[in-house]
């Protein structure tokens, strides 16, 4: 993504100065899942883990809802300044995770996005019921992808059932196949997430690094963050827990 942001979407938006997507839709693009993912795995690899996604999450017939964001395609890269707030939560990526009701982690081989502390702030924002101010906020829906670079392939661990498996009438056997449908997922990349330590994860930028540890803290942005904090546990602890469950499952 990052050639492609160099070879594609900059030049057809230099003209204009807008996102990609606006030269593409034909009206408003409402986020129905976020994308969190780091910009580094193939291109091609990304595509599949969003196709298969979306195929489990069966897309409505009017494809205008059901739109994925993504911050290279939705952010006007030449002016990225107006997009990225120094507080997190006035950034481009908070808005668009307000307005979703799903994150979809994207992780290679490697499960990068783990040692990315931008993809941090998503998955706390997923996983934290109040971290947008509002303690009466839903827990959105974290689905995690990952794509088979000896196939073409990819597999997908789902936040709960799918529609197709709430139609099951008996709940065990819904659960069942549920969990006979993730057994795919590699072992190697769910290792990687078995304990994560988001709050240790780099950032290009000193400056995000502290912003982002103390929006997750709760601390004033330009306070030095703290090393622990009950906050970074929590996330941890749900992120590890997925792993762990589809692993030990598996």
């Amino acid at each position: 993504l990052y050639d492609r942001n160099s070879w594609l979407i900059k030049p057809a938006t230099s003209c204009h100065d807008c996102a990609f997507v606006e030269l593409l839709a034909i009206g408003e693009q409402r986020p129905r899942w976020f994308c969190s993912h780091w910009w580094g795995e193939p291109v091609r690899d990304f595509i599949r883990c969003v196709a298969a996604h979306q195929e489990l999450r069966q897309q409505p017939s009017d494809p205008s809802d059901w739109s994925y964001w993504v911050c290279a395609y939705a952010n006007r890269q030449h002016s990225l300044q107006q997009e990225i707030n120094a507080d997190p939560a006035q950034t481009s990526f908070f808005k668009a995770m307000s307005l979703a009701e799903g994150v979809l982690l994207i992780l290679d081989s490697e499960a990068t996005p783990y040692t990315r502390l931008w993809c941090a702030f998503e998955e706390h924002f997923a996983l934290d019921e109040s971290s947008d101010g509002r303690p009466q906020r839903p827990r959105m829906l974290l689905d995690i992808a990952t794509s088979d670079p000896s196939s073409t392939f990819a597999h997908v661990l789902t936040d709960g059932l799918t529609n197709a498996e709430k139609e099951v009438q008996d709940v065990n056997l819904a659960n069942r196949l549920r969990t006979y449908r993730q057994a795919s997922f590699p072992l190697e990349v769910l290792s990687k997430g078995l304990k994560p330590k988001l709050h240790e994860a780099q950032a290009s930028e000193p400056a995000d690094k502290r912003h982002i540890l103390n929006t997750i803290a709760g601390k004033p942005l330009e306070d030095e963050p703290p090393s622990c904090h009950p906050e970074y546990d929590k996330v941890n602890a749900r992120l590890g827990g997925i792993c762990a469950r589809a692993g030990w499952e598996k």
